[in-house]
């Protein structure tokens, strides 16, 4: 698949503005990185994806605490293609790609479980992973590993906690 092809498949059906940026890594494999300003244009992408025989491989989802968003980023294949799709939402709410996709059934799952966003239209409501005990969200209490190792932490609570462990 060419990526040009790939943007000829959803400009037309897209209803709000986006980018599409290509890229290869250091061993030559293709990617791509669509970033929606609609987070509806979700179901545009998937159908793409579908069209080519694609599948969801995972989806990530962080939160933006100044602007209290959250960016989800939708990892699919197409024939060793990597496309990343990605949208900001300001309601924690994205619209299910499940249905169109089955492989994202997972990744949509988790992304509601572990930082609640709601899946709109997803359908199964069941967990994957944490007791129902446990409050939907629970990543979003805790500061990623990314912003850890680069030290963009909003606070210096965490590094305050380390240092002190490492005093005791």
């Amino acid at each position: 698949m060419k990526i040009d092809e790939f943007n000829n498949a959803i400009k037309s059906k897209i209803t709000g503005a986006y980018e599409l940026k290509e890229d290869s890594d250091s061993y030559g494999n293709s990617n791509a990185w669509v970033i929606l300003e609609n987070k509806r244009d979700v179901e545009v992408v998937a159908k793409a994806i579908k069209a080519y025989k694609g599948r969801c491989v995972v989806a990530t989802a962080y939160k933006n605490e100044k602007e209290n968003t959250h960016t989800v980023v939708y990892h699919f294949d197409i024939n060793g293609t990597i496309v990343n799709m990605q949208l900001v939402t300001d309601n924690q709410s994205v619209h299910s790609i499940t249905p169109i996709l089955k492989s994202a059934d997972w990744a949509e799952r988790e992304m509601r479980e572990m930082y609640d966003i709601e899946v709109l239209g997803h359908p199964c409501s069941d967990r994957l992973f944490l007791d129902y005990s446990l409050v939907k969200g629970v990543l979003n209490e805790y500061i990623s590993l990314s912003k850890m190792q680069t030290g963009l932490s909003d606070t210096d609570v965490l590094w305050s906690k380390i240092n002190k462990g490492a005093e005791s």
